[in-house]
Order: structure tokens, then C-alpha cells, then sequence
């Protein structure tokens, strides 16, 4: 299964993923930043302090984002 190798956090609430397969992709949360669950993610302070552990991209343990769900965003 493929694992999330790196995360880099880029202007407008985009993110450059890595994956263990050896692509990458760029991901835009800038639509995301309206809802519950993105909102705290306004705060670029907080978005830019992304990580990851491999299975999933967190941002101060507050919000999670897994592998699957990464993909699904990436379909839409």
C-alpha cells in the first residue's frame, strides 16, 4: 500500500505530497478552509506546521487527513 513519504506545505493552503510510489501531488485545501472540520487550518501558522507519519497528514494532532481520504480529495 502506498504510504505518504513527505509533506510540504506551499501559499494558498496547497499542499505537495509524496508518496512512497514516487509520485507526488499537489493538493488545494483552500476549499476546505470553510468547514468545521478545515476551518482551524485558516490560521497559516497552524497549516504550515503539517507532518506526517506515513498513514496519515495531521496538523497538531487536531486534524487528520488519511491516506484514503487524500485520494479521494485528489479524485474531485
Amino acid at each position: 500500500m502506498t504510504e505518504i513519504k513527505e509533506v510540504h506545505p506551499k501559499a494558498d493552503y496547497k499542499l505537495e505530497v509524496e508518496l512512497t510510489n514516487g509520485s507526488s501531488v499537489i493538493l488545494n485545501l483552500q476549499p476546505k478552509l470553510n468547514t468545521i472540520r478545515f476551518g482551524i487550518l485558516r490560521d497559516t501558522e497552524i497549516f504550515n506546521r503539517v507532518e506526517t507519519d506515513g498513514t496519515v497528514i495531521n496538523w497538531d494532532k487536531k486534524v487528520e487527513l488519511s491516506v484514503s481520504e487524500l485520494f479521494d480529495l485528489i479524485k474531485k
